[in-house]
């Protein structure tokens, strides 16, 4: 299969906004998390016997930037749980497809990860590994240089995670 065709510096771009997003996580700043996202965004988290069988349900569901920010805010203000933080690690990101949307630049791209939780003992455990399932838009004038995700599909390989969700995968 040929890859679509996309610039150097819009694959660049969809590169940054991978390595940007996953050490916004391990750095603690969550707040951040919503921003990688359009207004509209959707963010979700599916196992992949869910997603193979086209099944919806899955472990989390966002639908929007502002149930995202709600999510973090919980996190910050009334959620209790172990503190603990995550690594990942990310594999290249393939183009899917690439072109224009009305006057928006799109991209549909896959990264597999891998994620170590290191709980606030010491204790390390792989988390979870899986892919995500982009669709990027291009935001700004004639497709703009902004990538934002439309739609991160997080599926993980496994259809169990052993705590809570508390962190953004």
């Amino acid at each position: 299969m040929r890859a679509p065709a996309i610039t150097a510096e819009r694959r660049g771009a969809i590169e940054r906004l991978m390595v940007d997003y996953v050490h916004a996580i391990d750095e603690g700043e969550y707040e951040r998390w919503p921003d990688f996202f359009t207004e509209d965004g959707r963010y979700q988290v599916t196992g992949r016997d869910n997603f193979a069988r086209g099944w919806v349900a899955g472990m989390l569901l966002c639908d929007n930037r502002d149930m995202m920010v709600d999510r973090i805010y919980s996190l910050r203000q009334v959620n209790v749980w172990e503190p603990h933080t995550y690594r990942h690690v990310i594999g290249p990101t393939q183009v899917l497809e690439a072109g224009m949307d009305g006057s928006a630049f799109t991209a549909r791209t896959q990264t597999n990860y891998l994620c170590v939780r290191t709980m606030h003992d010491g204790e390390q455990k792989l988390f979870s590994t899986g892919r995500y399932l982009d669709d990027i838009v291009f935001e700004g004038p004639a497709g703009g240089d902004v990538p934002k995700l439309r739609s991160r599909m997080v599926i993980a390989d496994s259809n169990q995670i052993d705590t809570l969700l508390v962190i953004p995968l």
